[in-house]
């Protein structure tokens, strides 16, 4: 009997006209800050319906410069959820600004809007609320209600979009239109909707953070005349550096994958949906599985599928679930360790465990199964068929 296929939770989707277009953009003169940087960010802003787009290395510091453009600093507060990946809170913390991790709903995995309308409500003397959303699994916070929760007009909202990329709203307009936020990240990592390898993006409709993402990307470096200091001492060579950051770019390689990848993210979407919509079937009556919000479903970008299982009343635990499935060609991933809980996060908040009874729980249950575009249906019936069958073994033995 043939091996089965390891099924990985995520991955990659490279199709040949991607290589072609790699190695097209390998023998131009230009192979980094070039035209299809230039090009890829054109695209982005019209899918994402946006003014402007930055194309950065990496996601994370794609968030950094989404922080430094807001000008976050030391009296500002940055309320997010602890249902999410480091860097969405890295780039504020070294900027100075304070974290308030909110607790979440176990229902979306997003941070609880009722918590954060709770939270809006303390005055402070100084600093600004940067507010930070998450599209937890590729599926959108409710922006609206959101910005209900809102009471001064100085606060800033920047969309953790990591994993959205082809989601939209419910009203249908692109997540990255920035019509509910001040700036929108994304990123291009292996896994996610589309990808440059690593790579990241800041959507936004304001021309002065578009300016500062621009100079954040590259060195602090002004290079427009308009935003001299000292314009007396121009030359041809001339440019000012206004702050240290660091070199951010994107090579032309890694661009001309993006549009590639983005001529077929549609596409990539819609074979998410359709499989996410045969897990839901297949799982919609098992008594041990709970499943996020079907409501999301429809503007969902679908980056990853998971399930929640009541680890507490039954007699194999996650890791048994895991080691078991692994050996079955079945990867699963636990999305994610909760912020608070990491070492660095311990000893900048203390142990605040207590302080957040839904994400502990989402943690304690929550299992990633394997979602990606090359995935077949029959892909799907293995999981579902291989995790029900555990599951009926596992409680028979009871």
């Amino acid at each position: 009997m043939a091996k089965n296929k390891f099924l990985s939770y995520g991955r990659q989707t490279i199709d040949p006209a991607d290589v072609r277009e790699i190695s097209k953009a390998l023998s131009a003169d230009c192979i980094t800050r070039g035209p299809k940087v230039e090009a890829f960010e054109k695209a982005l802003r019209k899918q994402c319906e946006a003014k402007y787009a930055v194309v950065f290395s990496n996601g994370t510091v794609a968030l950094h410069a989404a922080y430094y453009a807001a000008q976050v600093g030391e009296f500002d507060r940055i309320f997010t959820s602890p249902n999410t990946f480091v860097g969405t809170v890295t780039g504020g913390i070294l900027l100075g600004a304070n974290l308030e991790l909110l607790d979440i709903d176990r229902g979306t995995g997003h941070l609880d809007l009722k918590a954060l309308n709770q939270a809006m409500l303390k005055q402070y003397s100084r600093g600004r609320n940067i507010i930070v959303p998450v599209h937890y699994s590729g599926s959108v916070v409710d922006m609206k209600s959101l910005e209900s929760c809102i009471r001064d007009p100085d606060t800033v909202i920047i969309e953790d979009a990591a994993q959205a990329l082809g989601a939209d709203y419910s009203d249908g307009t692109p997540v990255g239109s920035c019509q509910w936020s001040q700036m929108t990240v994304f990123s291009f990592h292996p896994l996610k909707t589309i990808t440059t390898g690593e790579g990241g993006a800041v959507t936004t409709n304001d021309p002065e953070l578009y300016k500062r993402l621009v100079r954040f990307r590259n060195n602090g470096i002004e290079r427009n005349p308009e935003n001299w200091d000292y314009p007396e001492e121009a030359g041809p060579w001339y440019y000012e550096v206004h702050d240290l950051t660091g070199n951010y770019h994107m090579t032309d390689f890694q661009a001309v994958l993006g549009l590639s990848q983005l001529s077929r993210m549609k596409k990539y979407v819609t074979k998410r949906r359709k499989l996410v919509a045969l897990y839901r079937k297949a799982f919609a009556e098992h008594k041990h599985i709970r499943l996020l919000d079907a409501n999301l479903d429809k503007h969902s970008a679908h980056h990853l599928f998971v399930i929640q299982l009541d680890f507490r009343r039954l007699p194999l635990s996650k890791i048994e679930l895991m080691e078991v499935l692994k050996e079955k060609d079945i990867g699963t991933q636990v999305h994610y360790i909760p912020i608070y809980r990491h070492p660095f996060f311990r000893r900048l908040l203390g142990d605040c465990r207590e302080k957040f009874p839904e994400m502990e729980r989402f943690y304690s249950d929550a299992l990633t199964l394997p979602l990606f575009p090359d995935m077949r249906e029959g892909d799907v019936r293995r999981v579902v068929d291989t995790v029900c069958e555990l599951l009926e073994m596992s409680t028979a033995v009871v």
